[in-house]
């Protein structure tokens, strides 16, 4: 604080407060500095959290649905993305507690009140004037001796000390800094005249390296999006072939993975500014130097870098908020299937105690993770197990397949029913609305794409990563869904670890099941973030400090959790649900909403083959999406 008779600071703060707003040696409420100075590395990891209520809802979406989008081992990088948003309205009430402390200090130095009495005359401004003037301690008279008590001395001692002490240490700071500076000068005076173009060049080179290190790679990415794709709606494509039969659940999957790997390269072009190919361009769309629209190698629009940005740009702030709303319901529809599926898995392996009963006790514990105790290791160990888990379903189930063949025989005479009938369909138009939402379900990671996009260090690659990540997607679909059907036909259940923890009676599969339970856990405790901060933004107007808002932040993830149960104690199917949010939420996320946005945002200049496939994207998906829902309710 710097007021009248104030000892003097280190350099730094000098330096700080000199281009502070004076007020005659007040201090100034109203500017941040007078709050306090907060150490850099603080500041640069609040930065991002800190969100103003201008802001358009969602805020904090891309940052926490990062989450999703890649394995997180440092522990840092998790908290930051889990970390409960601060709004700026808590900065203003905090601002206005410290106004009225420091009101007093901007009064002046020993500055009495102003008097109450009216001067309406001479007599009465001569009395009191005689009586104000004797309690006025001005700095232009000297003040009276006071007797100084024992203890008043030593504080007075130690701020002399603390005050020589500072002095001693400005001046062997300014000591050494005058040394750098007269070695820096020789050895400038030494070098040739291009030594310091050579030295920026060399500095721009190594923030450059710095900064490729926090990009991901071609075959990174690849991985990440692969990752996305291939989650728990794989467990459920052996189910498509049964509901749809081989030949329909192969064509659903192929015409669907066709579809979200268009839209998946339209969602890329819309983030990059422009219709055209992104390998049309040399540079990174967020560092490019030549501005949208200026020359026919620029680009149409500027780029963007969320799902959100997107509808706003093309829908405006209405659109943006319907998209957010559809994406937030997805998030909490999977919560439920993530539920379900952990309540059957341990059903398999504790037959005793009921599903409803597994899905309690695990909400209960989920509890701990997500809103009691918010752990950055543990969710950076989370982060990485999915990734194992879906390689070890893909070689679980085909190898099961490979080892055991047609298990169809064995089933059918445990089921009481011939061993010899006909357990595998070519074709069954009845189950296609189903399967169509099951697959849908599977390939929904279109909200995970623009994370993808901004992490990749050659943006220019984004076209050619998606096709190679959708040809590997769609083998390992095909490969899992037909090795599933293959083995157990028509007795397979919605999610093929189950038929696998059915059939192996001898408990060698076990560690499969336990892995699912895991898997499950582990993603319910990741989808959980982003859908909350959202939900915090929401009641943020109401918060009016930060303790309200972390008790806030608890209460919303103990309803979601409670309302995630509910949805899976009344609807305790796991392809039902699957179907529903695949034909619901996907259809519009990753088929409609894509194709939409590209029309609106480069219609004048697309070709007429462009439109007309957005076109029947856009009538295909809706069809689907109310159709479908229809029959499968039914």
């Amino acid at each position: 604080m710097a007021t009248n008779g104030h000892h003097e600071g280190t350099p730094l703060l000098e330096k700080d407060e000199s281009q502070r707003p004076r007020n005659n040696g007040a201090i100034d409420p109203g500017t941040p500095s007078s709050v306090g100075v907060s150490s850099h590395a603080s500041s640069s990891a609040t930065s991002d959290v800190v969100v103003t209520m201008n802001d358009p809802w969602p805020r904090t979406f891309e940052r926490s649905i990062s989450l999703l989008a890649r394995t997180h081992f440092d522990v840092r990088d998790v908290n930051h993305i889990t970390k409960s948003p601060r709004f700026d309205h808590f900065n203003k009430r905090r601002q206005q507690k410290m106004n009225s402390r420091l009101k007093e200090l901007n009064r002046g130095f020993f500055t009495p009140d102003a008097p109450s009495a009216q001067l309406n005359s001479p007599t009465t401004y001569s009395d009191t004037f005689r009586k104000i003037l004797p309690k006025i301690r001005s700095l232009d008279f000297a003040r009276k001796p006071e007797p100084v008590s024992t203890t008043t001395a030593k504080n007075s001692i130690a701020i002399n000390y603390k005050q020589e002490q500072a002095r001693l240490y400005r001046e062997r700071i300014l000591r050494n800094q005058a040394q750098q500076n007269d070695i820096e000068n020789n050895i400038n005076e030494m070098n040739s005249p291009g030594f310091r173009k050579e030295e920026k060049s060399l500095r721009m080179k190594e923030e450059r390296t710095v900064e490729n290190t926090d990009k991901s790679s071609y075959s990174q990415c690849v991985f990440n999006m692969s990752n996305i794709l291939m989650g728990v709606g794989l467990l459920g494509l052996p189910f498509v072939m049964k509901s749809a039969g081989v030949i329909g659940g192969i064509c659903i999957i192929l015409l669907f993975g066709a579809i979200t790997w268009r839209t998946s390269i339209l969602i890329g072009h819309e983030l990059n500014g422009d219709c055209r190919p992104s390998s049309f361009f040399d540079d990174s769309p967020f560092k490019s130097p030549h501005p949208p629209g200026s020359s026919p190698h620029a680009r149409m629009r500027s780029p963007l870098s969320s799902f959100p940005d997107i509808a706003r740009e093309a829908f405006g702030e209405r659109g943006s908020v319907v998209l957010a709303s559809v994406l937030y319901f997805e998030l909490f529809s999977c919560l439920g299937i993530f539920l379900v599926s952990i309540g059957q898995h341990l059903h398999e392996l504790f037959p005793a105690v009921k599903t409803e009963t597994h899905m309690t006790v695990v909400a209960i514990i989920l509890t701990v993770p997500t809103a009691l105790l918010r752990t950055p290791r543990l969710l950076s160990y989370l982060s990485a197990v999915g990734t194992f888990a879906t390689v070890a379903v893909v070689f679980a189930v085909v190898l099961s397949a490979a080892l055991n063949g047609n298990v169809t025989s064995y089933l059918a005479q445990n089921e009481g029913l011939p061993s010899d009938g006909k357990y595998h369909s070519e074709w069954d138009p009845n189950g296609i609305p189903i399967a169509l939402g099951l697959v849908a379900y599977s390939f929904s990671g279109h909200a995970i794409v623009p994370s993808i996009y901004t992490s990749m260090k050659r943006p220019q690659d984004f076209d050619s990563m998606i096709g190679f990540t959708f040809s590997v997607v769609i083998f390992a679909c095909l490969l899992v869904g037909i090795s599933g059907y293959y083995m157990f036909g028509d007795f397979v259940f919605d999610q093929v670890t189950i038929s696998i923890a059915v059939y192996d009676s001898g408990g060698d599969m076990s560690w499969l099941t336990w892995l699912m339970v895991l898997t499950a856990f582990s993603k319910f405790t990741l989808t959980m973030f982003p859908l909350a901060l959202g939900m915090e933004e929401i009641v943020a107007p109401l918060i009016v400090n930060e303790e309200s808002a972390d008790i806030v932040a608890g209460f919303i993830r103990v309803s979601l959790i409670l309302l995630a149960l509910l949805v899976a104690i009344f609807f305790p199917s796991f392809s039902f649900l699957c179907s529903l949010v695949g034909l619901l939420c996907t259809m519009i996320v990753s088929v409609i909403f894509p194709a939409a946005a590209h029309l609106v945002m480069f219609g004048g200049s697309l070709s007429t083959t462009d439109k007309v496939l957005d076109y029947i994207f856009i009538v295909f998906g809706t069809i689907s999406a109310v159709l479908g829902t229809i029959a499968t309710l039914s």
